[in-house]
């Protein structure tokens, strides 16, 4: 069955594939425990949260 959602994914995955043919991009695999997005997506212990944080650059900002 074919859906306009479905053809927008579709444009899109052969733009990326052919970003990557042409060496424009690069992909790496990350390990599902490296993953910094999560910390957008995913509830989060408190240790993998501060670990993501900073390797996004944020810094707590504490009120006294």
């Amino acid at each position: 069955m074919f859906h306009d959602r479905s053809k927008h994914i579709d444009t899109r995955y052969h733009y990326i594939r052919d970003c990557i043919e042409k060496d424009v991009l690069e992909v790496d695999h990350v390990r599902t425990n490296e993953q910094v997005a999560d910390i957008l997506t995913n509830a989060l212990g408190t240790i993998k949260f501060v670990e993501f944080r900073l390797k996004l650059g944020v810094i707590p900002v504490h009120k006294d």
